[in-house]
């Protein structure tokens, strides 16, 4: 029986890793069903869009391949997906009134379970388990976005909360003093980086962007809570 190839395909060399595009069929459909489904139903088309657009490249570009040779590709992957692709995604969507708090430990709870050891190791190999951390990441993500939006007044201390547990989590994988992911322990060394180097790199981009996305998501909640506040309420006519 042949070993399991994870999706992205094995640990690229550096001198191949531009040339490793995933145009894999089912990827690809899945993509176009998703367009088609998204300019249907989403509000703010161009919104849509670029989320899409992310999300494309990030799983059909060669950061897809290099998230098989680099923990902290991978951890880009997933910032630039959560932070960057959901928010998007979200504001497309009609306001959805989900609360905010327990829709953010959601999301949480999901980052440190993807990340840990056990279950990472579990998506390299089985494509079901890969696309149920994506999946899943991105979905809770969104819907914490979506219920930022909608009540931007009540969302603050979500927000914090969520952007805290982010810093913890980068502090632990940034000071940890051993590799946490064995498949990593020799991906790496073509790239001239150790794997505990590597892990912390990880950790600094997630400390560093993750940190700036969330004092702006902070920052924007607050600023709309301000505004709304300020605007007097309607009068009814008699």
């Amino acid at each position: 029986m042949d070993p399991y190839t994870p999706f992205c395909g094995t640990p690229p060399l550096p001198t191949e890793l531009l040339t490793r595009w995933t145009f894999d069929p089912v990827l690809i459909a899945g993509l176009i069903a998703a367009f088609a489904i998204g300019m249907r139903y989403t509000i703010e088309r161009k919104r849509f869009t670029g989320a899409w657009a992310l999300v494309a490249f990030l799983f059909i570009s060669p950061l897809c391949a290099a998230s098989m040779a680099l923990f902290s590709a991978r951890v880009a992957q997933h910032i630039l997906l959560t932070l960057v692709a959901a928010p998007l995604l979200a504001a497309a969507l009609p306001k959805l009134r989900l609360p905010p708090m327990p829709v953010a430990v959601v999301f949480a709870v999901l980052f440190w379970f993807w990340h840990a050891p056990a279950p990472y190791q579990a998506t390299l190999e089985s494509d079901l388990t890969y696309w149920a951390m994506h999946l899943s990441l991105f979905g809770s993500a969104t819907l914490m976005f979506a219920a930022f939006r909608a009540t931007p007044e009540q969302s603050i201390p979500a927000a914090a909360l969520t952007g805290a547990q982010l810093t913890l989590f980068a502090v632990v994988l940034t000071l940890a003093p051993t590799p946490w992911h064995s498949w990593h322990m020799l991906t790496t060394i073509p790239y001239e980086l150790g794997p505990l180097a590597d892990q912390q790199l990880a950790g600094a981009m997630m400390w560093v962007a993750g940190g700036l996305l969330f004092l702006a998501v902070i920052g924007k909640l607050a600023l709309t809570f301000l505004q709304e506040a300020d605007v007097p309420p309607a009068k009814s006519r008699p």
